[in-house]
C-alpha cells in the first residue's frame, strides 16, 4: 500500500509539473510580437526624447538595408563611416536626416546632405514581409540587423548581433506568414522595430 501511495504522489507531482510546463509554453507561444515604428522626427523637429549627440555632413547612396520597409530610410556616409538607417525629415528640412545605431537609444547623428537623395524607387518591402531592423528578445537582449557581409553558420546567414555578443540567424517566414527565427538561445522576439 505504501509503495502505491508513493507512486500515486510521484505521478501527481509529474502531472503537475508537466501541466505547468505546457501552460508556460502556451503562454509564451500566444504572446504576439509587437512591431514598433522608430520615429526620430515629429512635425519637422526631433521627437521628444530624441537628442542629437553628433552631427556632420555627407550623402546617401542607397535605400536603407537595415530598414528596407521604410521609404524614408536611407544608407548614407559621413566621412568614412556608413550610417544605416538614416531617416529623412519628411515634414521639415529635407536636407537633414537622423541616423540611429538602434531604436532603444535616444541618441541620433544628424546628417546634413551635401547632395540630393538618390532617385526614390517604389520597391520597398511591405512591412509585414520586411526583416526587422532590430529585435527585443523575451530574455531582454537587444539585437540589430547586420547590414554588411557576414559569414554563414550551419548554412544560415548571421543576421543579427545582440548586446551580449550573441547572434541570431536566418529570420524566415513560416507557412502561416508569421516570422520565425533561429537563435542559439532559442528565445522568441517580443518586439521589433522598423
Amino acid at each position: 500500500m505504501m509503495l502505491s501511495l508513493k507512486f500515486v504522489v510521484a505521478l501527481l507531482t509529474l502531472a503537475a509539473i508537466s501541466t505547468a510546463s505546457v501552460a508556460s509554453a502556451q503562454t509564451a507561444m500566444s504572446a504576439r510580437t509587437q512591431i514598433k515604428l522608430f520615429t526620430p522626427f515629429h512635425q519637422g523637429s526631433l521627437s521628444v526624447g530624441v537628442a542629437a549627440t553628433d552631427q556632420g555632413s555627407g550623402s546617401c547612396f542607397a535605400r536603407s538595408v537595415a530598414s528596407a520597409a521604410r521609404p524614408d530610410a536611407w544608407r548614407c556616409s559621413m566621412g568614412n563611416a556608413v550610417l544605416d538607417p538614416c531617416f529623412a525629415n519628411v515634414m521639415g528640412d529635407g536636407k537633414t536626416l537622423a541616423c540611429a545605431r538602434d531604436p532603444w537609444s535616444a541618441n541620433v547623428t544628424l546628417l546634413t546632405l551635401t547632395a540630393p537623395l538618390p532617385e526614390a524607387k517604389p520597391d520597398t518591402e511591405p512591412i509585414p514581409n520586411a526583416v526587422p531592423w532590430a529585435l527585443e528578445l523575451a530574455n531582454g537582449r537587444h539585437c540589430t540587423l547586420f547590414t554588411g557581409a557576414t559569414a554563414p553558420v550551419a548554412g544560415m546567414r548571421i543576421n543579427y548581433g545582440c548586446t551580449d555578443g550573441a547572434t541570431a540567424a536566418d529570420l524566415q517566414p513560416s507557412s502561416t506568414g508569421e516570422r520565425r527565427r533561429r537563435h542559439r538561445a532559442n528565445v522568441a522576439p517580443i518586439g521589433c522595430a522598423l
